[in-house]
């Protein structure tokens, strides 16, 4: 595949600047903690560590030169013989061909395997995504570190080799080795990242797609791409092969994309032949991952709410394409009112074969009509909405001649209602007694695009809001009881919210005062769920954030002192009533309490600071009095802890199983969002239990994000996950989604391997 040697050449580049980098602040790094050790040490005769200090000074600048020739020679080598395993197989095994091998070479690789490891945990995150993205451009369903010619062993290998060159007393070496190891450990982390944003600007990324069956159904997709070219190329357009035996004929697909494939192949190698001052023409293959994968970098910025710009080269040929698209669209339109049979992609795309087409539109035209016949034969989509997608044909082709940068851009309106129809399909399926209903709301979305689409890319957002409206009424309409738990966890999550809220707002109104951190947080933490408790007396409760700050604050005077011990009976009492109004235990309760007495007690011992910018009660009661104004409600989710949750439903009657625990894993801000973005009600996902996968469906997600609410296939009980729980299952694939790409991927990757499967021949 050529794609990827291209991608793993413009990759090289930044790795091997940046073990440039990296070698350098490790030997810097070095010098300083050699330094350090020996001033340190209590043996000012340690001679190891000062022939290492003297050797790292005298030979750092060849040692430099060595690691980055062993890690230049070493980095080809790899990507030579990235998955092409030249180890001898057991039947090429003979006495011949066994070797013995010293123990010092046998110590060398354990030195080695130990610094890979402390490597490998530096800077994991990357280095994993770094893995998946590799495995992912090979097609290969297994992650296997070995093949990524980045890998950890590189650098640690490239530096016990030059340091075996170039320092030759055998125990000065291995001293040095252990404290270069440990600076160059220190110094990894960001290494990778150049290199993986070289990945990413071709449009690789470590989603959530590295799932065994998916990737094995794109291995035998591309497999048969290429019998299919084979044939056709080899045998003609008839598929019938020299000995006049009928093959197996290709797939629809296949057979319907091919010649079209084949025809833009040619006709792009006419427009663009090679030259001297041009000795490289991009192939179809390249071609295609170009306009589906421009770098982010070049991106223009987008607002989803925004009209699409309207070009303003073209002339006179782009507007007739424009208007002859309309009237096909309106068309379209209207034989759908009348219940009439669409033309397929490719079947419209020969309408146009006469239009007067320059060449930047005719491959837009060329590449959307293969992309939406790719579509409409999506095995992973019902029958019924291959077909609906289908007609998103003109409208998006027309959106994509306005906007070319919508086939590269994910957040695009257009692309997000494709994606958005293709996933909630996977969820809800044709078993389903609501998928009628589903497939008339479809059916009622695009009839909406196909009359009102013209130049503003907003119709596509309309669209998909009217659809995700109706999905997150149509599922709990159809089952009593899921409503009642979607209705839960929304009322749980607002609690939690307005907490939320009511803490933020108190903690600016905090930030200003010198308050006693005791007191601060437990007016932030406790009496915040007081002051929004429902049918509790909010003006008494907010009344007493002036009377708590004021009782921590130090007394100078009697008279102060005096009114603080004259209050403070009615002030515990009015505190415990709060907490007891609030659910909170007798444990919990008593803690608090028993951190306001120790304050108070300082206080009346004259053991308080004097506070910086103390106030009076009146002056308190003002300063507090913005509390009960109107704010902004928040949007960002919220913390729920798996007890509030449980005590929530259960309070409510209902039963379900929960998952709350985030355990230590911390996803990348790019996966988080790509994940969240798949996480929409309706969508279709695979749930570990007891070793095996169990389908599932995404039913609710709670307004602010924190909650997720999942039907199990043989569970009564539903799954809810909280935000954070979420996303580490789908991090350690506890949870993962039918779908391994969203539909336009999916359609660009079948082109791909159509493409590859020419560019081959």
């Amino acid at each position: 595949m050529q794609i990827p040697k291209r991608v793993f050449q413009l990759a090289k580049q930044p790795a091997l600047s940046g073990f440039h980098v990296l070698a350098t602040q490790t030997l810097a790094e070095a010098g300083v903690n050699l330094d350090k050790a020996a001033k340190s040490t209590a043996r000012g005769d340690d001679r190891l560590l000062m022939h290492a200090r003297q050797g790292l000074r005298e030979h750092g600048t060849e040692l430099l030169e060595r690691m980055q020739h062993h890690f230049a020679t070493y980095l080809e080598r790899a990507m030579h013989t990235m998955y092409m395993d030249s180890r001898a197989s057991l039947e090429e095994i003979s006495a011949d061909n066994l070797t013995l091998i010293e123990d010092d070479v046998v110590t060398r690789q354990i030195e080695i395997d130990r610094m890979v490891m402390r490597l490998r945990d530096a800077d994991q995150p990357s280095l994993g995504r770094l893995n998946l993205m590799i495995a992912q451009l090979h097609g290969d369903p297994e992650v296997r570190e070995r093949e990524n010619p980045f890998r950890p062993y590189l650098l640690a290998r490239s530096l016990h080799e030059a340091l075996r060159e170039t320092i030759r007393d055998e125990n000065q070496s291995k001293a040095l080795f252990d404290v270069l190891s440990v600076a160059m450990v220190h110094c990894l982390p960001g290494y990778y990242v150049a290199i993986e944003e070289v990945f990413k600007s071709r449009g690789i990324s470590s989603k959530l797609t590295a799932r065994p069956s998916a990737l094995t159904r794109a291995q035998r997709e591309r497999l048969a791409w290429q019998k299919a070219a084979e044939q056709l190329i080899g045998h003609g357009m008839t598929g019938t092969p020299p000995d006049g035996q009928p093959g197996k004929p290709a797939q629809p697909k296949q057979a319907r994309m091919l010649p079209e494939l084949r025809r833009l192949m040619q006709q792009h190698s006419k427009a663009l032949p090679d030259t001297p001052g041009q000795p490289h023409a991009p192939d179809l293959q390249e071609m295609v991952w170009n306009v589906f994968n421009q770098p982010k970098a070049a991106r223009p910025p987008r607002h989803d709410e925004a009209p699409a710009p309207v070009p303003v080269s073209g002339g006179q040929a782009h507007s007739a394409l424009d208007a002859q698209l309309k009237h096909m669209q309106q068309a379209q339109a209207a034989a759908s009112a009348r219940g009439a049979r669409q033309p397929g992609p490719l079947d419209l795309r020969a309408q146009l074969a006469d239009a007067a087409i320059s060449e930047p539109d005719r491959v837009t035209v060329d590449l959307v009509s293969l992309l939406f016949e790719s579509i409409v034969h999506d095995e992973q989509l019902p029958e019924g909405v291959r077909q609906q997608l289908g007609r998103l044909h003109l409208p998006f082709l027309r959106a994509a001649m306005l906007d070319p940068s919508m086939l590269h851009d994910t957040t695009h309106p257009a692309r997000r209602l494709l994606d958005r129809i293709g996933t909630v399909a996977t969820g809800i399926t044709p078993d389903m007694a609501c998928y009628p209903a589903l497939e008339g709301e479809i059916d009622t979305v695009l009839d909406g695009v196909l009359e009102r689409f013209d130049t503003d890319m907003t119709t596509f957002a309309d669209g998909q809001r009217k659809l995700d409206q109706f999905v997150s009424t149509l599922l709990p309409r159809s089952d009593v009881g899921l409503a009642r738990c979607i209705d839960a966890i929304g009322m749980v999550e607002a609690g939690s919210a307005r907490q939320s809220d009511a803490a933020t707002a108190l903690g600016a109104l905090l930030a200003p005062l010198d308050v006693d951190p005791r007191v601060g947080n437990f007016v932030t933490d406790m009496w915040s769920r007081v002051l929004v408790q429902p049918g509790g007396d909010a003006a008494a409760s907010q009344a007493m954030l002036a009377e708590l700050v004021w009782s921590a604050q130090e007394k100078s005077t009697p008279e102060e002192r005096s009114r603080m011990v004259r209050m403070l009976p009615s002030l515990v009492k009015r505190v415990r009533e709060g907490l007891a109004a609030i659910g909170m235990g007798e444990t919990v309760s008593k803690a608090a309490l028993d951190q306001l007495v120790m304050v108070h007690m300082d206080v009346l011992g004259n053991r308080q600071p004097a506070s910086a910018k103390a106030m009076d009660l009146e002056q308190l009661r003002a300063h507090f009095a913005a509390f009960g104004g109107e704010r902004e409600a928040g949007r960002d989710p919220v913390s729920i802890g798996h007890a509030q949750l449980e005590a929530a439903l259960e309070q409510r009657g209902i039963r379900a199983d929960l998952y709350t625990d985030a355990g230590n894993s911390a996803a990348h801000a790019a996966d988080e969002q790509e994940w969240l973005g798949m996480a929409l009600p309706g969508a279709g996902f695979e749930l570990a239990v007891d070793g095996r996968y169990v389908p599932a469906r995404l039913n609710a997600v709670s307004p602010r994000g924190s909650l997720y609410l999942f039907s199990v296939k043989g569970q009564a009980a539903p799954s809810t996950f909280t935000r954070d729980a979420l996303l580490a299952a789908l991090q350690n694939e506890t949870l993962r989604t039918v779908e391994h790409a969203p539909v336009f991927e999916r359609a660009v990757e079948s082109l791909m391997a159509g493409a590859e499967a020419l560019s081959g021949h």
